[in-house]
């Protein structure tokens, strides 16, 4: 029997009760309209009382099965995204400060931060299916191997643009801004130096023989400055936030890379098709979520709390975080840059990267339907925001 029937059923007794006891006192008591009255009037109230305890108790419980039913919504699989971040490390600095903010909760896409202890495992795991991670945000070169090896990836979001940093000796820097002068030099680098890729398409679009160009690798970037300091090369190549680490050892930048190929693309964010399709949106929610903590990252006036934020998050210190993102002016970007990705990728062709040979089409690998979806949101929101309109004329100037 429900509960609310049972509270009727009790009032109604009671009210019978009443009634019963008006009857018993008529025998003696003249005053028996006024207590049939009362008696009347109090079960009344009682069921009242009653009623209104059922309904608060019927309300109480559907508020807490929509609640569950909510949760177990936010944390469904289709609206789960797991990212894969190496212990450390802040380049993805977006993604952590839209989970440290809240962002993601806000939109209402459940985001997990997984180890990422090996690129390449991590890579196989995404392209395979495995549930156990969806993304990963940082090196474009392994991005682009898998493809150009026919693996079903697809990049769909940028983490980081240029960074990388042309070094020499003090008296040589001026002798290296004209890329003429690269003709015969040697270049010290660690293999698969993004830097080193731009600079060598530079080169090619130019006309100058590349060939002529001698590398020297190594394998650290503390031996690429030791390389150009010792004058057992001409040059190097490595991410700016090297050239003041190393600047006791008589080194200077000649320039940042970036001044050969403005945003050329760095680290980038990367999923499957099929991971892509089928949570199409809490992909959405998730680079909505991001483009927020990007306008938060880009706010001078933040800087102090972003250190402390990225500092608890990763272990590393504040000044470390400081030195990193404002210092050395690391830039980053959400933009996928479909013409960076395609200039990339066939600047990895033309040196030989892919040693068979691919007959890859990689603008097939590349989705911006998401990230514009998710900016034209937040424009839509925000239609005078001078940041939002930014990305907006970004996107449409590199996709």
């Amino acid at each position: 029997m429900k509960r609310k029937e049972i509270i009727r059923r009790a009032a109604a007794l009671t009210l019978s009760a009443a009634l019963l006891t008006v009857g018993a006192a008529g025998c003696g008591n003249a005053d028996t309209s006024s207590t049939a009255a009362q008696g009347t009037e109090t079960a009344a109230g009682d069921e009242t009382q009653l009623d209104a305890a059922a309904d608060a108790d019927t309300a109480d419980a559907g508020e807490a099965e929509s609640n569950a039913t909510d949760e177990a919504a936010f944390d469904a699989e289709e609206n789960t995204i797991r990212f894969a971040l190496e212990a450390g490390t802040i380049r993805t600095a977006v993604v952590i400060l839209a989970k440290q903010l809240g962002y993601y909760e806000e939109e209402g896409v459940n985001v997990e931060i997984v180890d990422n202890n090996d690129n390449t495992a991590t890579l196989t795991a995404i392209s395979s299916g495995k549930k156990d991670v969806d993304v990963l945000g940082t090196g474009i070169v392994p991005d682009l191997t898998f493809i150009a090896n026919g693996s079903d990836l697809v990049i769909f979001e940028g983490t980081a643009a240029e960074g990388g940093a042309i070094i020499s000796r003090p008296e040589d820097t001026e002798k290296f801004k004209d890329l003429k002068n690269y003709e015969g030099a040697t270049a010290a680098l660690v293999r698969n130096e993004s830097g080193w890729i731009v600079t060598r398409q530079a080169l090619l679009d130019a006309g100058y023989d590349v060939d002529s160009i001698q590398l020297l690798e190594v394998d650290s970037r503390a031996n690429v400055a030791q390389a150009v300091a010792k004058g057992e090369a001409d040059i190097g190549f490595f991410p700016e936030e090297f050239v003041g680490q190393f600047a006791d050892l008589n080194i200077e930048e000649v320039m940042p890379v970036a001044e050969l190929q403005p945003l050329y693309v760095c680290c980038r964010q990367v999923t499957s098709s099929d991971k892509l399709a089928q949570k199409h949106d809490a992909f959405v929610k998730y680079t909505k979520a991001n483009l927020r903590a990007f306008k938060y990252f880009s706010d001078e006036a933040n800087r102090q709390e972003i250190d402390k934020l990225l500092a608890d998050f990763s272990g590393q210190t504040e000044e470390y975080v400081d030195n990193y993102f404002f210092v050395n002016s690391t830039t980053l970007t959400l933009d996928p840059n479909k013409s960076g990705i395609e200039t990339y990728y066939k600047a990895l062709e033309n040196t030989g990267y892919f040693e068979d040979g691919t007959d890859v089409d990689v603008a097939d690998h590349i989705d911006t339907e998401v990230y514009k979806a998710a900016l034209d949101q937040i424009v839509s929101e925000y239609p005078y925001d001078e940041f939002y309109q930014q990305q907006l004329t970004i996107f449409e100037q590199y996709n």
